[in-house]
This record gives C-alpha cells, sequence and structure tokens, in this order.
C-alpha cells in the first residue's frame, strides 16, 4: 500500500479527533481554596489532584459553564468573577462583578452568568464575552445560592437574611415571587424532573421543600446541624446535605422526605456534587482543606483527596467531559 502526503494528514486528524474524543470523556472537579488563593483541579477517574491554579483573592463561588469549556469563580473581596480555561486550567480573564459577589450560577448556552451580591442584596446578570453589567434585579437581603431552571427559565435565589427564596423571570429579569422559607437559607438544589426545589436553612437545621409549579413550601426536612449546601443524585431518590455543626453529610429519602442515614465527613464540610453516572459523591471539607471522595452505593469515603486552605466550592462544581478547543 503506497502511503501518500494526503493519506498521512487524514490519519493524523483521525489521531486528533480520538485524542480529543478521549480527553472529552475525563471528569474533573474544582475546588475553590479561600484561604490559599488557589483553585484545586481534581482528576475524578484518577481521585488525583491535576495542579491548583492561582486565582486572585479569596475564591469563593463556582459554576461550571458553556458544557464544561468555562469556570466561573467569584471573589466577595476581590468584588470580581475569574473565568478559567478548561483546556489549559488557566485563567483567562477577571470581571467587574458589584459589591460582593457570591452565588454564581450560568444559562446553558454559557453566555450569561448570574451573581448574587451578598452586600447590595442584589442578582447581577453578566455577558461573559463582553464582560459587562446587562441588568441588576433587586432580591432579599444577603442573597447567597442560585440555581438555574432552563426549563421554566426561572432563576431560584436564597436570601440569607431575608428567610426566603426570589423566584426570577429570565424573560423578563423581574421577581416574580419571594416565597417565605427557614432560617438562613444558603444553598439551594433541583430535582431532575425540576418539580421540586430544596432550600437548605443554616439556622434551622433543615431543608425547605418547595413545588416549583405553585411556587409554595409544601414540607420541611430536619437535617443535621448548620447545613450548608445540597445536591440531588441523578435518579432523584436521595438529596445529601452537608451538615457543618456535625460534620455529616444527610441522606434524605425524597419519597417520604425524610433522612433515613448519615456519613461521617471531614471537618467543617461545605461544597457538594455528584457526577453525573451518581456514584461519586464530593464533599469538599473546609477546616481540613480536602475533599472526601464518597461511594453512593456503599455509603463510604473512598478516597480524600488534599486541595487547600480553606476549601470551599460554593456552587455546581464537578465537570463532566472535558472541552478541548480553546477559549479565544
Amino acid at each position: 500500500m503506497k502511503i501518500t502526503k494526503k493519506c498521512i494528514c487524514f490519519l493524523f486528524s483521525l489521531a486528533v479527533v480520538a485524542t480529543q474524543n478521549q480527553l472529552s470523556a475525563t471528569t474533573y472537579a474544582y475546588i475553590t481554596n479561600q484561604l490559599e488563593h488557589t483553585v484545586s483541579v481534581i482528576d475524578l477517574d484518577t481521585n488525583k489532584l491535576v495542579k491548583n491554579v492561582s486565582v486572585g483573592i479569596n475564591p469563593a463561588g463556582i459554576a461550571i459553564c458553556d458544557g464544561g469549556r468555562k469556570v466561573l469563580i467569584s471573589s466577595p473581596k476581590a468584588k470580581s468573577l475569574y473565568l478559567l480555561d478548561t483546556s489549559n486550567f488557566k485563567i483567562i480573564k477577571t470581571i467587574k462583578a458589584g459589591e460582593g459577589p457570591l452565588g454564581v450560577a450560568c444559562d446553558s448556552q454559557g453566555k450569561h452568568v448570574y451573581v448574587a451580591d451578598w452586600y447590595t442584596h442584589k442578582v447581577r446578570i453578566i455577558d461573559i464575552d463582553k464582560s459587562s453589567i446587562i441588568a441588576e434585579i433587586s432580591v432579599g437581603k444577603s442573597p447567597a445560592g442560585l440555581l438555574v431552571d432552563g426549563t421554566t427559565q426561572r432563576l431560584y435565589v436564597a436570601n440569607r437574611d431575608s428567610n426566603s427564596v426570589s423566584v426570577i423571570n429570565l424573560n423578563s429579569y423581574k421577581v416574580v415571587i419571594e416565597i417565605p422559607v427557614g432560617k438562613a437559607p444558603f444553598g439551594l438544589a433541583l430535582s431532575p424532573n425540576n418539580k421540586k426545589l430544596y432550600v437548605v436553612n443554616v439556622r434551622s437545621s433543615d431543608v425547605s421543600v418547595i413545588n416549583t409549579h405553585t411556587l409554595k413550601k409544601i414540607a420541611d426536612i430536619t437535617v443535621g446541624e448548620w447545613p450548608y449546601c445540597a445536591i440531588v443524585d441523578p435518579a432523584g431518590k436521595h438529596l445529601y446535605v452537608t451538615n457543618q455543626e456535625d460534620e455529616t453529610i444527610s441522606i434524605v429519602d425524597l419519597e417520604t422526605n425524610h433522612e433515613i442515614a448519615t456519613i461521617e465527613s471531614g471537618e467543617t464540610p461545605e461544597g457538594i456534587d455528584i457526577t453525573a453516572d451518581g456514584k461519586k459523591l464530593l464533599v469538599v471539607n473546609w477546616g481540613e482543606g480536602n475533599i472526601s471522595v464518597i461511594d453512593t452505593q456503599t455509603r463510604h469515603i473512598v478516597s480524600t483527596i488534599a486541595t487547600g486552605k480553606g476549601s470551599r466550592s460554593f456552587g455546581r462544581f464537578i465537570q463532566n467531559g472535558s472541552r478541548v478547543i480553546p477559549l479565544k
């Protein structure tokens, strides 16, 4: 067989595509280390630290955007967002985002990022490419957790000091309703079918359940002391809640809305997320500067990975599949 120059180029192209496909299957987690001013990149296929990326000042909140191509990181102290390119794990942009940006979430297209401003009691909508604020929406006091429902085009906002959740229409950029919940709501989680919103109330040590059709609270679920964040498994059967004071993870049966078990975590667990297949639960431990990797079948910690001082990762931080095309 005669190997021509065209054939060599074709084979090379196939090799590049194969390499990209292989890379795109990797699952990464991004952990903000607030006291070390870094973000840890974790390969969840190997449970190994890839690198620690220097990120401005006191990174706190996080959101995976644009199908995993972008990571947006908030810093209340720097009054900014940092944009991390996941193709090379580099910070490529700093975006001014108000007085105290904390919670962050992105739209499904990765064009806009929604930012909860802790100090001015507003949510800002920012065009990522243009680094410009396109809207400001007044909400309750000290907004923290944000969650986008792309099906209904809503943004849910946990207002810690108003004991409420604001519901924003993303077509009109207006608050539809403010729903009373427990004391000091912080983290939010949504069921896979988008029918239930779970609100983690720090000071009442419970989780409020909201029916997203009626926009009314329908239940309160007692969990551990000082709960912080939560995540629903992909099957919609269980809710996992980090309890800071108890240093445990509550497992809630979503058919009965009752805690059925707890898992011991590291010291002061904060952020929590789950892989797309539902097999690995990741818990970010502020006090120990590490993450616990939990097997959801056995409910045991299978790996502990060192990250950095003050590990937090407030938001969704697991990137299922890595985009290999660099951002411009």
